[in-house]
């Protein structure tokens, strides 16, 4: 698999731009909106500004993208990718990504797009793959990442606790670049 195909075009989508601090509250916002679902993320609580901003500022002094999806002048969407949490300098070059689209929006293409962003992004910040953590009854998120070429590399049963709830976590993979000849 060589993961997002190189004839695609390199210009982020329309109305993604990277993040400002005046972004913030919606990013937030939109983030919370999944706090404790169980299914969408693994988030157990809202956050509140004061964390959300700590990671933020966390990813952007590591060099990495933080950047919404804008449309008529409000936030529906964001993206981060940040350093894979495992094999901090034998992974280096593997980022791990979040897309978050706000619920009024599901199902209109803006995790798709923000997802074609992820891959440029990932590229251009040179990055050889990214993955995506996702709990397997987040379909909707299965389906974003599947639609950019990611495939499912590992099932993670049970690791995930929501009250006396257990839940499956699945890890997908793409590959940025083709492997050269060793």
């Amino acid at each position: 698999m060589n993961g997002f195909r190189h004839s695609q075009p390199m210009t982020l989508p329309r109305g993604v731009r990277e993040s400002c601090d005046a972004d913030l509250p919606a990013m937030m916002e939109i983030f919370n909106e999944t706090a404790g679902t169980g299914a969408n993320s693994p988030v157990t609580r809202p956050m509140t500004l004061e964390e959300v901003t700590f990671y933020i500022n966390l990813y952007k002094r590591d060099g990495l993208p933080v950047y919404v999806l804008e449309r008529g002048g409000e936030v529906v969407g964001w993206l981060s990718i940040n350093r894979f949490s495992w094999g901090t300098q034998a992974c280096r070059n593997t980022g791990e990504t979040a897309i978050y689209v706000r619920a009024d929006r599901y199902g209109s293409g803006i995790g798709v797009r923000l997802g074609h962003a992820t891959v440029i992004l990932g590229r251009q910040f040179g990055l050889e793959t990214l993955v995506a953590w996702i709990m397997a009854a987040n379909v909707p998120s299965q389906h974003i990442v599947q639609s950019i070429g990611a495939v499912l590399w590992a099932r993670l049963p049970g690791i995930a606790r929501f009250g006396e709830e257990r839940a499956d976590v699945l890890l997908f993979g793409l590959p940025l670049f083709e492997a050269g000849p060793d």
